[in-house]
């Protein structure tokens, strides 16, 4: 992850090997930028956002029986994982910014970095299976009855954790602190491979495995489920209404799955896609160091971290049932609409639930097989 490079390893060329001997280099200080507290200020927020977001998640699903679906158990471990990412990410990139040397350590050093693969790799790979879990559905709808069950998302939730840890060894085994020189001799936490083959070969791996790959299942799945819930599985007749009227709501509830599908791959190609670019750029080409590349690292990790507070409310809090549950674990947030105005609106959402639960979309996602 280019999370685990030191920003300033990107500057550090700039200002050494110049006429200024290290000692006066070491006197004057390395200078304030604009960054040193912005930077830090951004991070902070998204990383509140995030950590608010995905464990309001896992509150609601693990308080309500009615929330513990297949489906919920993906996005519990989603929220998991982004929680992780965020705790193993944010604070400890934060810091590099105000500060020039590294200060942690290097046990630290090769466990924060190597927790960070591991999140990264475990949360693109569970948006994955999510997708894919969402495809099988589908398209396989009364099959989908016997084989997805509780303890199948279960065990693939847990072969991710696993194959995540072994698979971001080498992130533990090669991060080292390096000296450098920032306006005096600093020390950085860097990855230091054997060879620069060995190092290029193990970050295509991760972008294919954390981004490239991921982004082609998601695709794939999403794609082929649009096509296969725009076949109409019932054929309405002129003289059966209901059937009709079922037909038209089921109609609506599959054009508004394919705009939230479409939110869903923009978004992870948006907030993914930078920070792999840059670690592509790092690696193979070579280039000179400067201020323009070291911002637009700075607003690819903001990019990356935001994606995990985003899913909550893409994954969760878009779904009707998962708000009626919000509401049932949290009901003095909604208080101040008004006792009477307050009940009137929820008989009212819970008579259109029932009336309408075939196409709704709900935290089972259900609506995906309505009518198949």
């Amino acid at each position: 992850m280019t999370a685990s490079l030191s920003p300033l390893t990107d500057l550090s060329g700039l200002v050494c090997n110049e006429s200024a001997s290290p000692d006066d280099q070491e006197l004057q200080g390395p200078p304030v930028l604009l960054d040193a507290w912005l930077v830090p200020t951004v991070f902070s927020l998204i990383m509140f956002v995030g950590l608010v977001g995905n464990s309001l998640v896992i509150h609601v699903i693990t308080k309500n029986q009615q929330m513990k679906t297949v489906t919920n158990f993906y996005i519990v471990n989603l929220a998991t994982t982004d929680i992780l990412f965020l705790v193993c990410c944010v604070p400890f990139t934060a810091t590099l910014y105000p500060l020039p040397s590294w200060v942690f350590g290097d046990f630290m050093c090769r466990l924060v970095n190597y927790l960070q693969q591991v999140t990264a790799q475990a949360t693109c790979i569970t948006l994955s299976a999510m997708s894919v879990d969402r495809c099988y559905v589908t398209v396989y709808p009364l099959l989908s009855l016997r084989h997805r069950t509780p303890r199948m998302a279960i065990s693939v939730s847990v072969s991710i954790w696993i194959g995540s840890l072994l698979l971001s060894l080498p992130v533990a085994l090669y991060q080292r602190l390096e000296a450098g020189c920032w306006f005096g001799p600093q020390i950085y936490c860097k990855e230091v491979f054997p060879s620069a083959h060995l190092q290029r070969a193990f970050i295509l791996y991760s972008f294919l495995a954390v981004y490239l790959l991921p982004l082609i299942t998601m695709c794939f799945c999403y794609a082929f489920m649009i096509q296969r819930m725009g076949q109409p599985s019932v054929q309405p007749t002129d003289s059966n209404y209901q059937v009709a009227a079922q037909a038209e709501r089921t109609a609506a509830v599959r054009a508004r799955v394919s705009r939230m599908v479409v939110v869903m791959v923009v978004l992870f190609t948006v907030c993914w896609g930078p920070i792999q670019i840059c670690i592509l750029l790092h690696a193979f080409i070579p280039h000179q160091p400067s201020y323009e590349f070291y911002k637009v690292k700075i607003w690819a990790h903001c990019m990356s971290y935001s994606n995990s507070s985003i899913n909550p409310l893409v994954y969760a809090f878009m779904g009707n049932n998962f708000r009626k549950a919000f509401k049932h674990v949290f009901p003095s947030v909604f208080s101040w609409r008004g006792g009477r105005r307050g009940r009137v609106g929820e008989a009212a959402r819970e008579d259109a639930g029932m009336e309408g639960q075939a196409p709704n979309m709900d935290t089972e996602m259900h609506f995906l097989s309505s009518g198949t």
